[in-house]
């Protein structure tokens, strides 16, 4: 099963390739094909202008449930709020699937941060239901965690209730209308949406509805990706911030894995792993005044870690990192914090990143048995 997952230029690419990788993070029976650069368009007369008098008919009309006053997000009464049709939404879809030439038992799924008329976080087309949109913005007014968990979570649904239900009508009068930790939960409410997003179950009877239509690996692939969605979220949520530190593995291929916390991959650029691997490989601390001396270690290391650009504009790179007269480590090492912390929350994540104050000794407090770095297998056996 293949689902294409597209977006409007408004989404930021970040934020459509965290998605996408959080998805792709569980193999199985469930495809995903992405192109960042494949960007659909709104034209001017696709986009509708709905204007509120006041904050209340806007918290009302757009959120349901009172989420924020406008002075905290810049607002201003009356306020004009651009919006598309469902019809324009899944216009888009089709109008893809048809250049793309993708068969019609794929899905086509587009990610948007435009608001849509019915105020829907995500629906399918009744009839063409393997075409479907996502509105990618605004989740932190329901839920205090990074975008990318919510919105990998809706591509899920949206596959399973294709499955689940045989139209609209059939979708609005059998889903949960009261909360019960189900991915078929309405959420009238949209705050409601962090039951179902921290049980990732499907109810008995929901499960009854598709167990003899959708093939047993889909059905156990697309529970185990909303299983990984629902750990990973806790952590990027401060909860358990008190769990026992998971090894950090260093694979082959220079992936950065923690799998005693759900697999979470810790996603750096090449130059900022080479800095981190440097500091792994130094338990005793590093003074970033002190980078210099350790140039050579980093050319070797980044080599192995990135093919882009000429010896002499990788040398550069390293280069400029070192240099005790630039800002470029700092600002490195404050990215590889902000990247840990995103993953596992404040707590946990300081025992990953690499710590210590202006001037002092900088270091990476894991303890070292607590890692297994597969790099050295691959030295060894290069030899």
């Amino acid at each position: 099963m293949k689902i294409h997952i597209i977006k409007s230029p408004e989404l930021s690419p970040e934020l459509f390739t965290k998605t996408v990788e959080l998805l792709s993070a569980v193999q199985g029976a469930i495809s995903f094909s992405f192109n960042k650069d494949s960007v659909l368009n709104f034209d001017e007369d696709e986009i509708l202008e709905h204007t509120f008098d006041d904050v209340e008919a806007f918290e009302k009309s757009l959120y349901h449930v009172p989420c924020y006053s406008p002075s905290e997000n810049d607002i201003t009464f009356p306020h004009t709020h651009p919006q598309a049709t469902w019809t324009t939404l899944f216009a888009k879809c089709a109008s893809y699937r048809q250049q793309q030439r993708i068969p019609d038992d794929e899905f086509v799924i587009l990610l948007t941060d435009m608001a849509n008329d019915k105020n829907w976080f995500a629906s399918l087309d009744e009839h063409m239901p393997y075409n479907g949109f996502i509105h990618t913005d605004g989740w932190s007014h329901y839920i205090d965690c990074p975008a990318q968990f919510p919105i990998a979570y809706e591509v899920i649904a949206l596959l399973l209730q294709k499955y689940m239900f045989s139209g609209m009508y059939d979708l609005r009068t059998s889903v949960h209308k009261t909360p019960v930790g189900c991915v078929n939960d309405m959420c009238i409410k949209k705050r409601e949406i962090i039951l179902k997003l921290r049980t990732a179950d499907i109810c008995r009877s929901c499960m009854d509805r598709i167990k003899d239509v959708v093939p047993a690996p889909v059905i156990h692939h697309a529970l185990q990706i909303m299983e990984s969605l629902r750990v990973k979220m806790l952590y990027a949520q401060n909860f358990r911030q008190d769990s026992p530190l998971s090894t950090l593995m260093i694979t082959q291929h220079h992936k950065l894995l923690l799998p005693e916390f759900g697999h979470i991959e810790i996603k750096l650029r090449p130059l900022e792993k080479a800095l981190y691997y440097l500091f792994l490989d130094h338990p005793e601390g590093i003074f970033l005044s002190s980078l210099s001396d350790y140039r050579q270690d980093l050319y070797s290391i980044y080599s192995r870690l990135s093919n882009m650009g000429m010896l002499q504009e990788m040398k550069g790179r390293i280069d400029d990192m070192t240099n005790a007269l630039n800002n470029s480590a700092s600002e490195k090492i404050s990215r590889i914090k902000r990247v840990f912390e995103e993953a596992l929350g404040h707590e946990l994540a300081k025992n990953y990143y690499i710590c210590g104050q202006v001037g002092e000794v900088k270091k990476i407090g894991l303890p070292r048995e607590k890692m297994i770095d597969q790099r050295k297998a691959v030295v060894e056996k290069s030899k």
